[in-house]
């Protein structure tokens, strides 16, 4: 189940796909409709091969509706274990950056 994260503007999601589409650090793949799309975040250094990447966790793409970043409701509340929790911060604030931001051309440093 997910719950909403953000709701950003058919652009600004375009615009983070592409970022997302262009960079390592970033897998998607197609949900059930064409819109949908979920992204997973690694971890690692930019010139490390991608084998040595880690997956930090996941995000979703127009799932709950057009322009809204949602996250998987079990892993977001899922409060059991500290570095779970940390994880799903982690995984927010890339989103934040990724909003404010993933321009094409532009060369983002994240946190993790």
């Amino acid at each position: 189940m997910h719950t909403v994260y953000k709701a950003i503007s058919p652009e600004e999601m375009d615009r983070i796909l592409a970022y997302c589409k262009q960079h390592a650090f970033f897998e998607i793949y197609p949900g059930e409709e064409g819109s949908q799309k979920m992204v997973i975040i690694s971890s690692g250094k930019e010139n490390e091969p991608l084998e040595n990447f880690k997956p930090l966790g996941s995000f979703y793409c127009n799932y709950l509706g057009e322009g809204i970043i949602s996250l998987d409701q079990e892993e977001s509340d899922y409060d059991a274990m500290p570095s779970a929790q940390k994880h799903v911060a982690s995984i927010k604030q890339v989103i934040d950056i990724l909003i404010e931001k993933a321009h094409s051309g532009v060369q983002l440093q994240f946190p993790v």
